[in-house]
């Protein structure tokens, strides 16, 4: 689960040209603008992120005209992603007695917050009917681990909606919320592919020779079909069934013999408005999975994986292999992300960053005229 508000520390505080009562905030990666005087540098805030939906509460009337929507914007030429808060506010949305937060602290549910998420609201139309309860605080806990999700799974008490057990969802992290990894990763030697606006899908041929009467009941086949966050059970008219049978994926992933795994962006008609203007639906795999070891195909292996069964890779930007050293400050890969799109005469959405020797290293960055172009 995302965090959309955290506690964090102000970093730093700097001028911004022509501006007297706001000035720029450096929180985590992140650059913000706050008021004047608001912050001194050290002093812990409220961080809420872009796509938070705020709650329609007294401290928050100043987002109204927003429809209380957290996006990113350029004030006097300052781009600006983010809220950032005093730390104090958090006492308006407890109750006696007030608990003290420290850094990294999630306060999402606290203040009320949810996420845009247009993707989310439409997978919504698939759940069950029934709403779904809160997850006992452990067992979310244990879920993290894969072989807890297999037990809950094959014991029954996964619903049978759920995302599946044996292969991880696909939900990159943003640079500013890990920009100590900058440091961390400095002898890696990494690759860059553009990050495609669209919806995010999973498919996968798998056969579970444990399972047991129950989960064998559940699971009468092999080929699995995801949006970002569901299993899509019954075969129907949505991007990801019609993806599945445009490029034959069941046959193709059958037809190697193991438990394969492939993850991708669905493009095209009706998903995110259409940027690239395409006349039909299209899917770029970034990810190919073994489920049987769970190790990811680096990128040689998910090229030649593509080119052998007619599927697109994901666009591959700049070098095949780059060291990571040479881009030591966040702004530094925020510009690279900059720059128009190869699928499209539209600014891309950004780029992905990837460890040739591990690609479960990744994360993202976000071309921010992107996100002011397009109201995001």
């Amino acid at each position: 689960m995302r965090k959309l508000a955290h506690i964090e520390r102000i970093d730093a505080l700097e001028p911004i040209e022509g501006a007297d009562r706001i000035e720029k905030a450096e929180i985590l990666g992140w650059n913000c603008v706050v008021k004047k005087g608001e912050f001194k540098v050290g002093d812990l805030c409220i961080y809420i992120e872009v796509d938070s939906i705020l709650p329609d509460h007294p401290e928050f009337e100043f987002m109204r005209d927003r429809k209380f929507r957290v996006k990113t914007i350029k004030l006097r030429k300052q781009i600006s992603q983010g809220l950032a808060l005093p730390y104090s506010i958090i006492n308006l949305f407890q109750k006696p007695p007030m608990k003290k937060y420290t850094i990294e602290d999630d306060v999402t549910d606290i203040i009320g917050i949810k996420k845009h998420d247009p993707q989310a609201a439409k997978e919504d139309h698939y759940k069950p009917l029934h709403p779904k309860k809160k997850m006992n605080p452990v067992i979310s806990y244990m879920s993290q681990f894969h072989w807890f999700r297999k037990v809950r799974y094959n014991l029954g008490f996964e619903k049978i909606k759920n995302f599946p057990h044996f292969i991880a969802k696909t939900d990159e992290e943003r640079l500013q919320n890990i920009p100590h990894i900058l440091n961390q990763w400095k002898d890696e030697f990494v690759y860059f592919t553009e990050k495609c606006d669209g919806s995010s899908a999973t498919y996968a041929y798998y056969k579970d020779p444990d399972l047991n009467f129950i989960g064998r009941w559940l699971n009468k086949h092999n080929f699995y079909v995801c949006s970002r966050n569901i299993l899509l059970l019954r075969e129907n008219k949505t991007e990801w069934w019609e993806i599945a049978r445009k490029f034959d994926i069941k046959e193709k992933l059958k037809s190697i013999g193991e438990n394969i795994g492939i993850q991708g962006e669905i493009i095209g008609p009706g998903i995110q408005g259409n940027k690239y203007k395409l006349k039909e639906l299209d899917f770029y795999v970034y990810n190919v999975v073994n489920l049987n070891t769970r190790k990811k195909y680096n990128i040689e292996e998910k090229l030649l994986f593509c080119e052998q069964h007619s599927l697109k890779h994901v666009p591959l930007l700049f070098s095949k292999e780059t060291p990571l050293s040479l881009y030591k400050t966040v702004d530094s890969l925020i510009n690279l992300s900059k720059g128009k799109s190869t699928l499209a005469k539209i600014k891309r959405e950004g780029i992905v960053v990837r460890c040739i020797n591990d690609d479960h290293k990744s994360f993202k960055c976000i071309n921010p005229e992107f996100l002011l172009k397009f109201g995001e």
